[in-house]
């Protein structure tokens, strides 16, 4: 009996767990950082290059370098302004899916791209503004891998709740079961 209890606690702790991991995180959480590094010829300079990342991610550039950079999209639909030496810069949101290319406004032979990939949730709700602008940070949760890590996780807890009680009504019967009967 006691080994049967001792895997079945196994295989409880493992649906908790994976209900915990697949938890949703906040949407402040979803962001990237990229870098402004040492190049020759200002070739390079922006890493990664490209940036991939999924719609309603938020990008910051960290300028790893000594003169101020920026990093600024080529259309003009948004930039970070001037990036001094070992300073990071606001982050910029990207809720629309397609390739933004940028330059530093500084050094324009410093060049970078960002590829944005649809995001499928319920918050990437189409704007009347143009593609080519990011719009604000998206609200999380949404989709089924949220739902599925709270179910999973909930479903743990509720299996441990019951096979402890379980286990205390056996120890009850068991204890019962030993003490002598009165005639």
């Amino acid at each position: 009996m006691g080994r049967w209890f001792s895997q079945r606690k196994a295989w409880l702790g493992l649906v908790g767990v994976i209900g915990f991991l697949a938890a949703p995180l906040p949407a402040a959480a979803a962001g990237a950082s990229a870098q402004i590094i040492s190049c020759t010829g200002f070739a390079g300079c922006f890493s990664p290059n490209p940036i991939r990342i999924a719609a309603g991610t938020s990008i910051t550039w960290t300028n790893r370098t000594t003169p101020t950079h920026t990093a600024t999209s080529d259309t003009g639909a948004w930039d970070t302004g001037s990036i001094a030496a070992g300073q990071t810069s606001p982050p910029i949101t990207f809720n629309q899916a397609g390739t933004f290319t940028y330059h530093c406004a500084i050094h324009p032979s410093m060049t970078g791209s960002i590829i944005v990939s649809a995001a499928v949730t319920a918050s990437a709700a189409p704007t009347s503004a143009p593609s080519s602008l990011p719009r604000a940070l998206a609200p999380g949760g949404g989709g089924p891998a949220p739902l599925f890590g709270w179910l999973a996780l909930m479903l743990g807890l509720a299996l441990l709740a019951w096979g402890r009680l379980r286990r205390e009504r056996l120890q009850r019967a068991a204890e019962a079961g030993d003490k002598p009967t009165h005639q």
